[in-house]
Protein backbone atom coordinates (compact mmCIF):
# COMPACT_ATOMS: atom_id res chain seq x y z
CA UNK A 1 0.00 0.00 0.00
CA UNK A 2 2.47 2.29 0.59
CA UNK A 3 3.15 2.41 -3.16
CA UNK A 4 -0.07 4.84 -2.97
CA UNK A 5 2.20 7.18 -1.30
CA UNK A 6 4.77 7.46 -3.20
CA UNK A 7 2.87 8.09 -6.19
CA UNK A 8 0.52 11.01 -4.06
CA UNK A 9 3.62 12.37 -2.32
CA UNK A 10 4.41 14.15 -5.47
CA UNK A 11 1.21 16.39 -4.52
CA UNK A 12 2.98 18.05 -1.44
CA UNK A 13 4.85 21.06 -1.28
CA UNK A 14 6.47 19.19 2.24
CA UNK A 15 6.43 15.47 2.99
CA UNK A 16 8.01 15.18 6.17
CA UNK A 17 4.52 14.77 7.91
CA UNK A 18 4.03 12.01 4.97
CA UNK A 19 7.40 10.17 5.34
CA UNK A 20 6.43 10.14 9.67
CA UNK A 21 3.13 8.74 8.88
CA UNK A 22 4.65 5.99 6.81
CA UNK A 23 7.32 5.26 9.50
CA UNK A 24 4.35 4.74 11.90
CA UNK A 25 2.34 2.75 9.67
CA UNK A 26 4.91 0.23 8.80
CA UNK A 27 5.89 -0.55 12.15
CA UNK A 28 2.19 -1.83 12.83
CA UNK A 29 2.17 -5.13 12.27
CA UNK A 30 5.37 -6.21 14.56
CA UNK A 31 4.25 -3.90 17.22
CA UNK A 32 0.97 -5.31 17.69
CA UNK A 33 2.34 -8.92 17.97
CA UNK A 34 4.73 -7.43 20.23
CA UNK A 35 2.47 -6.19 22.45
CA UNK A 36 1.09 -9.72 22.91
CA UNK A 37 4.25 -11.42 23.79
CA UNK A 38 4.69 -8.65 26.36
CA UNK A 39 1.71 -7.35 27.81
CA UNK A 40 0.02 -10.28 28.32
CA UNK A 41 -0.32 -10.28 31.79
CA UNK A 42 -1.59 -7.15 32.03
CA UNK A 43 -4.26 -7.90 29.40
CA UNK A 44 -4.88 -11.54 31.07
CA UNK A 45 -5.55 -9.83 34.69
CA UNK A 46 -7.93 -6.55 32.46
CA UNK A 47 -10.59 -9.54 31.29
CA UNK A 48 -10.34 -10.71 34.41
CA UNK A 49 -11.54 -7.49 36.22
CA UNK A 50 -14.05 -7.12 33.21
CA UNK A 51 -15.31 -10.87 34.28
CA UNK A 52 -16.05 -9.77 37.20
CA UNK A 53 -17.53 -7.14 37.23
CA UNK A 54 -19.37 -7.16 34.41
CA UNK A 55 -19.64 -3.45 34.19
CA UNK A 56 -16.94 -1.29 32.42
CA UNK A 57 -16.75 2.90 31.63
CA UNK A 58 -13.86 3.66 29.11
CA UNK A 59 -12.42 7.54 28.57
CA UNK A 60 -10.58 8.89 26.26
CA UNK A 61 -10.41 11.89 23.28
CA UNK A 62 -10.23 11.77 19.81
CA UNK A 63 -9.28 8.80 18.21
CA UNK A 64 -8.78 7.27 21.44
CA UNK A 65 -12.65 7.30 22.28
CA UNK A 66 -13.80 6.12 19.15
CA UNK A 67 -11.74 2.98 19.87
CA UNK A 68 -13.13 2.64 23.24
CA UNK A 69 -16.21 2.90 21.53
CA UNK A 70 -15.67 -0.18 18.94
CA UNK A 71 -14.62 -2.28 22.92
CA UNK A 72 -17.36 -1.04 24.50
CA UNK A 73 -19.71 -2.69 21.79
CA UNK A 74 -17.88 -5.94 20.87
CA UNK A 75 -17.97 -6.90 24.97
CA UNK A 76 -22.15 -5.61 24.68
CA UNK A 77 -22.46 -8.56 22.51
CA UNK A 78 -21.30 -11.30 25.67
CA UNK A 79 -23.79 -9.00 27.98
CA UNK A 80 -21.10 -7.10 29.64
CA UNK A 81 -22.87 -3.33 30.26
CA UNK A 82 -20.38 -1.45 28.79
CA UNK A 83 -20.27 2.46 27.80
CA UNK A 84 -17.85 4.83 26.18
CA UNK A 85 -18.01 8.48 27.12
CA UNK A 86 -15.30 11.14 26.19
CA UNK A 87 -13.30 11.94 28.97
CA UNK A 88 -14.51 15.70 28.93
CA UNK A 89 -17.38 14.65 28.93
CA UNK A 90 -16.83 12.70 32.59
CA UNK A 91 -14.61 15.10 33.58
CA UNK A 92 -17.08 18.11 33.89
CA UNK A 93 -20.37 15.64 34.12
CA UNK A 94 -19.53 12.76 35.87
CA UNK A 95 -21.45 9.88 36.42
CA UNK A 96 -21.59 6.89 38.85
CA UNK A 97 -18.46 4.49 38.86
CA UNK A 98 -19.03 2.71 41.84
CA UNK A 99 -19.05 -1.28 41.20
CA UNK A 100 -17.56 -0.51 37.11
CA UNK A 101 -14.21 -1.03 35.78
CA UNK A 102 -12.84 2.31 34.06
CA UNK A 103 -10.62 1.94 31.88
CA UNK A 104 -8.33 4.88 30.56
CA UNK A 105 -7.71 5.00 26.86
CA UNK A 106 -4.76 7.94 25.62
CA UNK A 107 -1.61 6.58 23.09
CA UNK A 108 0.35 9.62 24.87
CA UNK A 109 -0.59 9.14 28.15
CA UNK A 110 -1.17 13.01 28.83
CA UNK A 111 -4.10 14.13 27.34
CA UNK A 112 -5.27 16.37 29.35
CA UNK A 113 -9.13 15.34 29.73
CA UNK A 114 -8.21 12.22 30.35
CA UNK A 115 -5.07 13.07 33.27
CA UNK A 116 -7.74 15.31 35.18
CA UNK A 117 -9.75 12.42 35.20
CA UNK A 118 -7.27 10.18 37.45
CA UNK A 119 -8.77 12.50 40.71
CA UNK A 120 -12.24 11.63 40.81
CA UNK A 121 -11.22 7.59 39.97
CA UNK A 122 -8.99 7.39 43.02
CA UNK A 123 -10.80 4.63 45.04
CA UNK A 124 -11.22 2.44 42.31
CA UNK A 125 -9.28 0.07 40.20
CA UNK A 126 -8.22 1.57 37.34
CA UNK A 127 -7.17 -0.12 33.59
CA UNK A 128 -5.27 1.78 30.79
CA UNK A 129 -4.35 1.49 27.52
CA UNK A 130 -1.44 3.59 26.18
CA UNK A 131 1.89 3.33 23.84
CA UNK A 132 4.00 5.61 26.50
CA UNK A 133 5.53 3.77 29.62
CA UNK A 134 6.97 6.83 31.83
CA UNK A 135 3.62 8.88 31.22
CA UNK A 136 1.08 9.96 34.00
CA UNK A 137 -1.85 7.54 33.51
CA UNK A 138 0.90 3.84 32.84
CA UNK A 139 2.15 5.87 36.19
CA UNK A 140 -1.09 5.44 37.92
CA UNK A 141 -3.24 3.04 36.77
CA UNK A 142 -2.78 -0.95 35.72
CA UNK A 143 -1.93 -0.26 32.62
CA UNK A 144 -1.63 -2.47 29.13
CA UNK A 145 1.94 -0.58 27.35
CA UNK A 146 1.58 -1.40 23.71
CA UNK A 147 4.85 -1.54 22.05
CA UNK A 148 7.60 0.93 20.20
CA UNK A 149 7.36 3.82 22.26
CA UNK A 150 4.69 6.98 21.81
CA UNK A 151 3.42 7.70 18.46
CA UNK A 152 5.45 10.52 16.60
CA UNK A 153 3.23 11.45 13.37
CA UNK A 154 0.51 13.78 13.89
CA UNK A 155 -2.47 11.60 12.49
CA UNK A 156 -2.95 8.22 14.94
CA UNK A 157 -2.57 5.62 12.83
CA UNK A 158 -0.22 2.50 14.37
CA UNK A 159 -1.76 4.40 18.17
CA UNK A 160 -4.66 3.31 16.96
CA UNK A 161 -4.15 0.03 15.51
CA UNK A 162 -2.12 -0.89 18.48
CA UNK A 163 -5.20 0.14 21.08
CA UNK A 164 -7.18 -1.49 19.51
CA UNK A 165 -5.34 -4.62 18.93
CA UNK A 166 -4.77 -4.64 22.64
CA UNK A 167 -8.83 -4.84 23.15
CA UNK A 168 -9.25 -7.54 20.30
CA UNK A 169 -6.73 -9.32 22.77
CA UNK A 170 -8.76 -8.87 25.65
CA UNK A 171 -12.11 -9.83 23.70
CA UNK A 172 -9.73 -12.95 22.93
CA UNK A 173 -9.14 -13.79 26.68
CA UNK A 174 -12.58 -13.12 27.36
CA UNK A 175 -13.75 -15.79 24.52
CA UNK A 176 -15.05 -13.74 22.41
CA UNK A 177 -12.62 -14.14 19.29
CA UNK A 178 -10.07 -16.75 18.77
CA UNK A 179 -6.19 -15.77 18.42
CA UNK A 180 -6.09 -16.84 14.59
CA UNK A 181 -9.11 -14.32 13.68
CA UNK A 182 -7.02 -11.36 15.44
CA UNK A 183 -3.78 -13.02 13.18
CA UNK A 184 -5.63 -13.12 10.08
CA UNK A 185 -6.97 -9.48 10.39
CA UNK A 186 -3.44 -8.47 11.02
CA UNK A 187 -2.16 -10.55 8.28
CA UNK A 188 -4.40 -8.91 5.62
CA UNK A 189 -3.56 -6.64 2.60
CA UNK A 190 -5.54 -4.62 0.85
CA UNK A 191 -5.29 -5.96 -3.69
CA UNK A 192 -7.66 -3.83 -5.09
CA UNK A 193 -5.16 -1.37 -5.81
CA UNK A 194 -7.55 -0.22 -9.08
CA UNK A 195 -10.64 0.17 -6.39
CA UNK A 196 -8.41 2.07 -3.93
CA UNK A 197 -7.24 4.20 -6.84
CA UNK A 198 -10.88 5.09 -7.95
CA UNK A 199 -11.90 5.85 -4.04
CA UNK A 200 -9.09 8.38 -3.60
CA UNK A 201 -9.96 10.49 -6.85
CA UNK A 202 -13.17 10.24 -5.85
CA UNK A 203 -12.35 11.32 -2.62
CA UNK A 204 -10.55 13.84 -4.31
CA UNK A 205 -12.87 15.48 -6.76
CA UNK A 206 -15.98 15.77 -4.62
CA UNK A 207 -16.95 18.96 -2.36
CA UNK A 208 -18.38 17.01 0.35
CA UNK A 209 -17.55 13.75 2.03
CA UNK A 210 -19.92 11.74 4.41
CA UNK A 211 -18.88 8.68 6.38
CA UNK A 212 -21.13 6.08 8.13
CA UNK A 213 -21.40 2.47 9.24
CA UNK A 214 -23.58 0.92 12.14
CA UNK A 215 -22.44 -0.65 15.52
CA UNK A 216 -18.44 -1.25 15.41
CA UNK A 217 -18.49 0.25 12.35
CA UNK A 218 -20.34 3.54 13.42
CA UNK A 219 -16.94 4.80 15.24
CA UNK A 220 -14.95 3.21 12.79
CA UNK A 221 -16.19 5.47 9.74
CA UNK A 222 -15.36 8.23 12.99
CA UNK A 223 -12.05 7.05 12.51
CA UNK A 224 -12.01 7.93 9.31
CA UNK A 225 -13.56 10.77 9.21
CA UNK A 226 -10.95 12.37 11.48
CA UNK A 227 -7.80 10.80 10.19
CA UNK A 228 -9.31 12.74 6.65
CA UNK A 229 -10.05 16.19 8.87
CA UNK A 230 -6.83 16.03 10.56
CA UNK A 231 -5.16 15.14 7.63
CA UNK A 232 -6.69 17.32 4.65
CA UNK A 233 -7.48 20.14 7.11
CA UNK A 234 -11.42 20.01 5.40
CA UNK A 235 -14.82 18.75 6.80
CA UNK A 236 -16.45 15.53 6.66
CA UNK A 237 -19.49 14.82 8.21
CA UNK A 238 -20.02 11.50 10.09
CA UNK A 239 -23.37 10.14 11.40
CA UNK A 240 -24.48 6.77 12.40
CA UNK A 241 -26.17 5.07 9.68
CA UNK A 242 -29.22 5.35 10.95
CA UNK A 243 -28.94 8.67 12.29
CA UNK A 244 -28.04 9.49 8.76
CA UNK A 245 -31.51 8.48 7.36
CA UNK A 246 -33.23 10.62 9.73
CA UNK A 247 -33.25 13.79 8.39
CA UNK A 248 -29.13 14.31 7.05
CA UNK A 249 -29.46 12.43 3.79
CA UNK A 250 -31.26 15.55 2.29
CA UNK A 251 -27.51 16.87 1.91
CA UNK A 252 -26.50 14.55 -0.95
CA UNK A 253 -26.15 15.59 -4.19
CA UNK A 254 -23.87 15.13 -7.24
CA UNK A 255 -21.07 16.43 -5.32
CA UNK A 256 -21.14 14.43 -2.54
CA UNK A 257 -19.55 11.17 -1.85
CA UNK A 258 -20.82 8.83 0.83
CA UNK A 259 -18.29 6.37 2.33
CA UNK A 260 -19.65 3.49 3.81
CA UNK A 261 -18.52 0.88 6.65
CA UNK A 262 -20.44 -2.47 5.73
CA UNK A 263 -20.37 -5.33 8.31
CA UNK A 264 -21.50 -8.72 7.31
CA UNK A 265 -25.05 -9.71 8.52
CA UNK A 266 -28.12 -7.96 8.98
CA UNK A 267 -26.90 -4.65 9.17
CA UNK A 268 -24.56 -5.32 6.41
CA UNK A 269 -28.01 -5.96 4.15
CA UNK A 270 -29.11 -2.76 5.45
CA UNK A 271 -27.06 -0.84 3.00
CA UNK A 272 -28.41 -1.87 0.04
CA UNK A 273 -30.71 1.04 0.84
CA UNK A 274 -27.72 3.52 0.04
CA UNK A 275 -28.57 2.19 -3.57
CA UNK A 276 -31.70 4.45 -4.12
CA UNK A 277 -30.21 6.98 -2.31
CA UNK A 278 -27.83 7.02 -4.95
CA UNK A 279 -29.78 6.84 -7.86
CA UNK A 280 -32.12 10.13 -6.14
CA UNK A 281 -29.43 11.92 -5.29
CA UNK A 282 -26.63 11.84 -7.50
CA UNK A 283 -23.81 11.28 -5.09
CA UNK A 284 -20.71 8.91 -5.10
CA UNK A 285 -20.62 6.09 -2.99
CA UNK A 286 -17.69 4.44 -1.99
CA UNK A 287 -17.74 0.72 -0.10
CA UNK A 288 -15.30 -0.80 2.41
CA UNK A 289 -16.80 -4.18 2.52
CA UNK A 290 -17.09 -6.35 5.33
CA UNK A 291 -20.04 -7.93 4.40
CA UNK A 292 -19.38 -11.08 2.07
CA UNK A 293 -22.18 -9.97 0.32
CA UNK A 294 -23.25 -9.21 -3.29
CA UNK A 295 -21.54 -5.04 -3.93
CA UNK A 296 -23.77 -2.26 -3.95
CA UNK A 297 -25.24 -1.39 -7.31
CA UNK A 298 -23.11 1.35 -9.11
CA UNK A 299 -20.52 1.95 -5.93
CA UNK A 300 -16.92 1.79 -5.76
CA UNK A 301 -16.46 -1.61 -3.52
CA UNK A 302 -13.39 -2.14 -1.86
CA UNK A 303 -13.33 -5.74 -0.08
CA UNK A 304 -11.91 -6.35 3.34
CA UNK A 305 -11.86 -9.17 5.14
CA UNK A 306 -15.11 -10.29 6.31
CA UNK A 307 -16.56 -10.06 9.66
CA UNK A 308 -18.87 -8.05 11.90
CA UNK A 309 -16.92 -7.90 15.67
CA UNK A 310 -13.54 -6.67 16.75
CA UNK A 311 -11.59 -8.50 14.34
CA UNK A 312 -13.25 -7.31 11.09
CA UNK A 313 -12.30 -3.52 12.11
CA UNK A 314 -9.07 -4.48 12.93
CA UNK A 315 -8.66 -5.61 9.25
CA UNK A 316 -9.90 -2.82 7.51
CA UNK A 317 -7.41 -0.69 9.56
CA UNK A 318 -4.87 -0.31 7.14
CA UNK A 319 -6.73 0.25 4.09
CA UNK A 320 -9.01 2.68 5.63
CA UNK A 321 -5.85 4.56 6.98
CA UNK A 322 -3.84 4.32 3.29
CA UNK A 323 -7.43 5.95 1.68
CA UNK A 324 -7.43 8.42 4.40
CA UNK A 325 -4.04 9.71 4.12
CA UNK A 326 -4.17 9.50 0.11
CA UNK A 327 -6.62 11.27 -0.41
CA UNK A 328 -4.95 14.07 2.47
CA UNK A 329 -2.42 14.43 -0.27
CA UNK A 330 -4.60 16.24 -2.58
CA UNK A 331 -6.07 18.64 -0.12
CA UNK A 332 -3.24 19.78 1.65
CA UNK A 333 0.13 20.65 0.29
CA UNK A 334 1.57 19.83 4.23
CA UNK A 335 -0.26 16.67 5.09
CA UNK A 336 1.19 15.43 8.70
CA UNK A 337 2.24 18.83 9.38
CA UNK A 338 -0.26 20.73 12.25
CA UNK A 339 -1.53 24.26 11.45
CA UNK A 340 -3.03 24.55 14.76
CA UNK A 341 -2.82 21.58 17.24
CA UNK A 342 -0.09 19.47 18.66
CA UNK A 343 0.09 15.65 18.55
CA UNK A 344 -0.31 15.65 22.63
CA UNK A 345 -3.40 18.00 23.64
CA UNK A 346 -1.97 19.83 27.04
CA UNK A 347 -4.50 22.19 27.34
CA UNK A 348 -8.16 22.62 27.56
Amino acid sequence: MMQLFEKYKSLLKDDEGLRAIEVEMTRQKSDLYDTYNTQKTMIYEMAAAIQKSRNVLLLGMGASHFVNQIFAFQIRKMGIEASAIPASEFLYDPIPVNNKIVILTSQSGESIETVKCLPDLSNIDVYSVTLTADSTIAKQTKSVICSGGGEKAYAGTRSVTLTLAAFAFVAERLGQIHFDQIRQAIEFEQADMVAMEKAIWTLFSKNSIIATGRSLFAPLAQLFALGCEELGTKPVLCNETGMFRHGPMEILDSDTVLVVFRQEGELGELCTSFEAAQKQSGCSLIVLDSSGLAPLTDAITISCPIGSDITAVLGMMTTFQTLMVAYACGKNPRTGLPRYGSKVTVKE
